[in-house]
C-alpha cells in the first residue's frame, strides 16, 4: 500500500499499485495512475448499482427457497443452517455490443438415398444461415474469477450447450431467480446504476479494479465468438464454416452488489447415517433480491448413492431371512440385489458421461480455430 493523493479532493489515502484503478474513500472519485510518472487521470465511466439488500434478508430469502424445493417445508427450519452469509459490489466491464453470425453446414436429409449408384455424402444437404445479437456483456474485473462461488456460472443460456467461459449477459441474468413477479414499472438493474459513491454499496465492501478494459474487450469477444460457435453448430450435422462479427457500441465499468450465502443441511430422518453434511452456497443478487444460482442439498448423484446403500442392505438382511426363515425371502433378496447393481450402474454411467465431457471440453480447446473480427467503436 502506498499513500497518494486524490487528485480531486487532494487529500491522502493508502492506495494498492497493483489496482487499474485507484477509487478515493472520501470523494469516491475513480482516477487511473501512471506509476512511473505520476500522472493521475480521471476516469468518469464510473457507475455503482445500489446494495438493497442485508444479510437477514438474505438469509430470509435462501430459506424461502429451500422451503419450496424441499418435500417437508416446515422442516426446513430444522434441518437447513445458514452458516455464513459475506456480501460484496463486485467490479464488472459492461460491454454494449452486437454479434452477427453466419454459417454453413451439412444436414442429413429425413429420407436416405438407396440408390447404389448415388455419390457419397449423398444423404446430407448444405444448408446456411445467420443470426443476429444484441447484448450487454459482463467481464469480471477482477484477475481471480473464483474468489467467490458461483460467478463462473451465472450464464445460463437458452440453449442446450455447455458454457465454457466467465463472461454473461447482465440483463437475461439479473432478470431471472426473483421468488416474487416483479412489478411492471420496475427498472432493471443496468437501469437503476448511478455513477460510483461508496455510500451506495450500504455496508458491503466494494472490490478494487484489477482487469483494464482492454483485457475485458479481448475476453468479451473471444466469449461471444465461441458462443455463437455453438449455437450454430447446434443448427446443423457437420458445421462446415462460421463467422461472427461485432460491433462493439461502448464499454462502461459498474460496480454490482452479490451475496453468498453458505448453508449446511443436517437430515433428523434415517437419512443423517447415510448423508455426510457438506457446505452449499447460494448467490444473490443484491439489487433485485434475486436467486442468482444455487446448490442444491441432495444431487442426484447423492440419491442415487444412498439407494444402493439401502438396497444392498435390504438384499443382505431379506438373505439372512431366506435362509433362516423361508426360502420365498431369496426373492426379495434377489429383487433388493438388481435394485441395487441399477443404482451402481447409473451411478458409473454418470461417472463415465462427466468423464467423456471433461474430455471433449478438454479436446475442444485444440479444435478449430475461431477467428476473431475486432469491433467498430461506434
Amino acid at each position: 500500500m502506498h499513500e497518494i493523493y486524490c487528485p480531486s479532493c487532494n487529500t491522502p489515502s493508502p492506495y494498492d499499485f497493483s489496482d487499474y484503478l485507484m477509487m478515493c474513500p472520501y470523494c469516491s472519485s475513480t482516477f487511473k495512475l501512471n506509476i512511473e510518472t505520476g500522472q493521475k487521470e480521471p476516469f468518469g465511466n464510473h457507475y455503482i448499482v445500489p446494495n438493497t439488500m442485508d444479510a437477514a434478508a438474505v438469509k430470509e430469502l435462501t430459506i424461502d427457497w429451500l422451503k419450496r424445493l424441499h418435500h417437508k417445508p416446515n422442516m426446513v427450519n430444522k434441518e437447513f443452517y445458514v452458516t455464513d452469509i459475506k456480501g460484496f459490489s463486485l467490479p464488472l466491464w459492461i460491454i454494449s455490443l452486437e454479434g452477427h453470425t453466419a454459417w454453413k453446414g451439412m444436414i442429413q436429409k429425413h429420407k436416405r438415398a438407396h440408390n447404389k449408384d448415388e455419390p457419397l455424402g449423398s444423404d446430407f444437404i448444405v444448408e446456411e444461415g445467420q443470426f443476429r445479437r444484441s447484448y450487454r456483456w459482463a467481464v469480471s474485473a477482477r484477475n481471480n474469477i473464483l474468489e467467490s462461488w458461483g460467478l463462473t456460472r451465472l450464464h445460463e443460456p437458452m440453449e442446450a450447450i455447455q458454457v465454457e467461459w466467465d463472461g454473461f449477459p447482465l440483463d437475461s441474468t439479473f432478470s431471472r431467480g426473483r421468488l416474487d413477479d416483479p412489478e411492471e414499472d420496475e427498472k432493471s438493474a443496468y437501469d437503476m446504476r448511478k455513477f460510483f459513491e461508496f455510500k451506495l454499496a450500504n455496508g458491503v465492501p466494494i472490490l478494487g479494479v484489477e482487469v483494464p478494459e482492454e483485457e475485458a474487450l479481448r475476453r468479451g469477444r473471444d466469449h461471444i465468438n465461441l458462443y455463437h460457435y455453438k449455437i450454430a453448430k447446434l443448427n446443423c450435422d457437420y458445421l462446415i464454416d462460421q463467422r461472427t462479427e461485432l460491433e462493439i457500441a461502448g464499454i462502461q465499468l459498474i460496480h454490482m452488489p452479490f451475496w453468498n450465502a453458505t448453508y449446511v443441511y443436517r437430515p433428523r430422518s434415517t437419512l443423517r447415517h447415510f448423508y455426510k453434511p457438506k457446505q452449499n452456497h447460494v448467490i444473490v443478487d443484491g439489487y433485485s433480491k434475486g436467486l442468482l444460482s444455487g446448490q442444491l442439498a441432495i444431487t442426484h448423484k447423492d440419491k442415487v448413492t444412498i439407494n444402493g446403500i439401502v438396497a444392498i442392505g435390504a438384499a443382505l438382511f431379506f438373505l439372512l431371512l431366506g435362509a433362516s426363515w423361508h426360502p420365498a425371502y431369496y426373492l426379495v433378496s434377489l429383487f433388493a440385489l438388481i435394485v441395487a447393481s441399477a443404482s451402481a450402474w447409473l451411478s458409473l454411467s454418470k461417472m463415465t458421461k462427466k468423464k467423456d465431457e471433461q474430455l471433449s471440453k478438454k479436446h475442444a480447446s485444440f479444435g478449430p480455430a475461431i477467428q476473431e473480427q475486432p469491433g467498430e467503436a461506434v
